[in-house]
């Protein structure tokens, strides 16, 4: 049995301003657009944040191993003194060196975790930083300064760029620099043992003049290299963004596709069931539709769907979902809506239809029948709510079209 309803419940209480981005609310709290103090359960940090954090805590590991290991006497020289003890300790170091590549790759598959704002930008710059510091502190202490160096140095700059806003990459670049120059300097000074393999491989006696060349070689070769890479990037990121909105916007009519509107309704009915609020789904599809297209064109349909979407969006608040479900079926979610918030959200989404004027056509009269089905009273899972809501409305067209209707429960 079916319950109609024609005349007009009270509207839904309109939605109240979205708040401050949690971008710029941080704002005012670190210039590195992160919270000063982490906090929350554990600390308040998403799973991105919790694996940056062990990144972080390796690469200073490995940064004290290795200066611990540079104190011994001899071992600056260990790759010309080949032995067993000089093979055991540099399988030790590659062996940390593979650990914190595996690590970095763990927080790449967490990439998509910054899309959603990451809280700890600035723990990310320092991360970036301390892996290329001790990327090179191991090259050094292996031996001679080599390419492997800048190849680490080169990766740490792809990582970032996946994972930083430009204005990030650029503090973590310029940090490198900074702790390039210092290293040398140190070096140069006798400060730091292990460098000093650099007296056989440079030949200026001039600490400043070493520190400065190195730093200037540095900047020369390596932020064009990272101008390219974020240009690169930056083309990667709008292709990628191009993909992901084919994929969730229907070309024509510019409402969400079939496929994301039920991941979206999927979650937001697990949420529903966690926390024990309401939330309906309605069912809209357009009368008669078929005899548009055979009289007018499917331009002319097309131009139909697309105006019926904008009249149900503009009907709705904004926090609803509207989705082509398929031809002239569209499907709504409401969250928080409770049967008779839905009853009237179906009402207003019908009486747009009926009154919207199509463009270079207001001679056209477009209807819609429209079935209401509730969370939990129709059902408490996606496939119950969508044949409720597809149950009612068929019953709508079965008593006369443009009606609503929702099943008793």
């Amino acid at each position: 049995m079916a319950v109609s309803l024609h005349s007009e419940p009270p509207r839904l209480p309109s939605s109240s301003k979205a708040p401050k981005t949690r971008a710029r609310a941080r704002a005012s709290l670190n210039p590195f657009g992160g919270p000063l103090l982490p906090t929350g359960s554990p600390f308040g940090w998403n799973a991105c944040d919790r694996a940056i954090y062990v990144q972080f805590l390796t690469a200073l590991l490995l940064l004290i191993v290795v200066f611990s290991l540079a104190a011994l006497d001899g071992w600056p020289f260990l790759l010309r003194r080949p032995d067993d003890e000089t093979a055991l300790r540099t399988t030790t170091i590659l062996a940390a060196v593979a650990l914190l590549f595996w690590l970095g790759l763990y927080v790449w598959t967490r990439r998509f975790y910054v899309r959603r704002g990451i809280k700890n930008s600035w723990l990310l710059v320092v991360t970036i930083t301390a892996h290329i510091v001790t990327g090179t502190a191991v090259c050094y202490a292996l031996g001679p300064y080599t390419a492997v160096s800048g190849l680490i140095t080169v990766a740490a700059l792809l990582l970032g760029m996946v994972l930083l806003e430009r204005r990030w990459l650029w503090i973590a670049v310029g940090g490198w620099l900074l702790s390039m120059s210092l290293m040398h300097l140190a070096s140069k000074a006798g400060v730091l043992p292990f460098l000093s393999l650099f007296e056989v491989s440079f030949e200026q006696p001039d600490i400043a003049t070493v520190a400065v060349d190195r730093a200037v070689a540095a900047a020369l070769i390596y932020i064009p290299l990272a101008v390219i890479m974020d240009h690169l990037i930056s083309v990667w990121r709008q292709d990628e963004r191009s993909l992901s909105e084919a994929a969730q916007f229907d070309s024509l009519t510019g409402a969400y596709t079939r496929g994301f509107a039920m991941s979206v309704m999927e979650r937001a009915i697990l949420k529903a069931g966690r926390d024990g609020s309401r939330l309906a789904v309605l069912m809209l599809d357009l009368d008669h539709f078929k005899r548009i297209n055979d009289a007018h064109g499917h331009a002319r349909g097309d131009l139909v769907l697309q105006q019926t979407t904008r009249a149900m969006q503009s009907a709705l608040r904004a926090g609803d979902i509207v989705g082509r479900f398929g031809g002239e079926e569209f499907v709504v979610l409401l969250p928080g809506a409770d049967l008779e918030q839905a009853m009237g959200a179906a009402e207003r989404c019908r009486a747009a239809v009926e009154t919207m004027t199509i463009q270079n056509a207001p001679y056209l009269s477009v209807t819609a029948s429209v079935g209401v089905a509730a969370f939990p009273e129709h059902g408490d899972a996606l496939d119950a709510l969508l044949k409720a809501s597809d149950t009612a409305m068929y019953e709508a067209k079965a008593k006369g079209r443009n009606r609503i209707e929702t099943l008793a429960v």
